[in-house]
C-alpha cells in the first residue's frame, strides 16, 4: 500500500508515524513544501528570547530520523501542485530545481497546514514587518534583533503566541507594544482572568493597547511609524517602531 501525505509538520508527521504503527509494510511518503518538519511551534518565541538557546531543541523530528526510525520517506522543499484522482497520482515539484514528476498513491492524506494572513494594510509589505509561524520566520526575526536591537517592537495580536512573543522580547529588554483588536488579551479565557493577564503584562513593561487594530504602516529612515484604529492613538501615533511582528489568524495554504 502506497500512502502519500501532503504536509509534514504537526499533522502530517503524526499521521505518518501512526500509519507506520498500523502497517509495517506500507510505503509512506511525506511531501513538505518547507525546509523543516515536526517542530515545536510554541517554542519559537523562546528561542528568539534566549530561553531556549539550542535551536535544535525545537526540531522534534528530522527527515533523517523519520527514515531511520519509521522507514518513512520525507521530501522537503517539495510542493504538491496537483492531484490526478483518476490516475491516483500527485503532481510534485522539487523546489530546489523546479523538476516536476508524478507519485502514485493508494491512499492520500491532506495536511497542508496554514500560513499567516497579511491583511490589506498600507505598508504591510515592509521588510521590517514579520510574521511568526515557522522556523524560517523565527530565524528571520532573531537575525534582525541579534544584529541590531530595536528601540521598540510592536506585536499585533494578543493570543497564545502574541503573549509568548511579548514575554520573550521583554526578557531581552526590548520595549514592547502589544496591540489587540479585542478588549482583552487571551480570548479563550473570561474577562476577569484576562484582566489579570493584562495587569501582569503592564507590570512587566508591556505597553498594552486593547481595542486597537493597525490601520497604516509607514517607513522612514529604517523606522516604522504605525497608526492604530483608536482616534486618540491616531493623533499621537507610535513613533520609531523598529520591528513589527504580526500574529494574526491563519489561513490554509491551499
Amino acid at each position: 500500500m502506497k500512502l502519500v501525505i501532503i504536509g509534514g509538520v504537526a499533522g502530517g508527521a503524526s499521521a505518518a508515524a501512526r500509519a507506520r504503527r498500523l502497517n509495517e509494510s506500507a510505503q509512506i511518503t511525506i511531501f513538505e513544501r518547507g525546509e523543516y518538519i515536526s517542530f515545536a511551534n510554541c517554542g519559537l518565541p523562546y528561542h528568539i528570547g534566549g530561553t531556549i538557546s539550542d535551536r535544535s531543541k525545537l526540531l522534534i523530528q528530522t527527515p533523517e530520523a523519520m527514515k531511520s526510525r519509521f522507514n518513512i520517506d520525507v521530501c522537503i522543499k517539495t510542493e504538491v501542485i496537483g492531484i490526478d484522482r483518476k490516475a491516483k497520482e500527485v503532481i510534485v515539484r522539487d523546489l530546489s530545481n523546479n523538476h516536476e514528476y508524478r507519485q502514485a498513491y493508494d491512499k492520500l492524506v491532506l495536511s497542508p497546514g496554514a500560513e499567516p494572513i497579511r491583511p490589506n494594510i498600507p505598508g504591510i509589505e515592509s521588510k521590517n514587518v514579520f510574521t511568526l509561524r515557522s522556523i524560517t520566520d523565527m530565524d528571520a526575526i532573531k537575525a534582525v534583533i541579534d544584529k541590531k536591537p530595536r528601540e521598540r517592537v510592536l506585536v499585533v495580536g494578543g493570543g497564545y503566541i502574541g503573549l509568548e512573543m511579548s514575554e520573550a522580547l521583554r526578557d531581552r529588554n526590548i520595549e514592547v507594544t502589544l496591540a489587540e483588536l479585542e478588549h482583552q488579551v487571551f480570548g479563550p479565557i473570561d474577562h476577569e482572568m484576562a484582566s489579570m493577564v493584562g495587569t501582569q503584562l503592564r507590570l512587566h513593561g508591556v505597553d498594552l493597547r486593547l481595542g486597537n487594530s493597525v490601520t497604516a504602516i509607514e517607513e522612514s529612515n529604517s523606522d516604522l511609524h504605525v497608526k492604530l484604529s483608536s482616534a486618540i492613538l491616531l493623533a499621537m501615533d507610535l513613533k520609531k517602531v523598529g520591528l513589527l511582528i504580526a500574529l494574526i489568524t491563519k489561513k490554509s495554504k491551499y
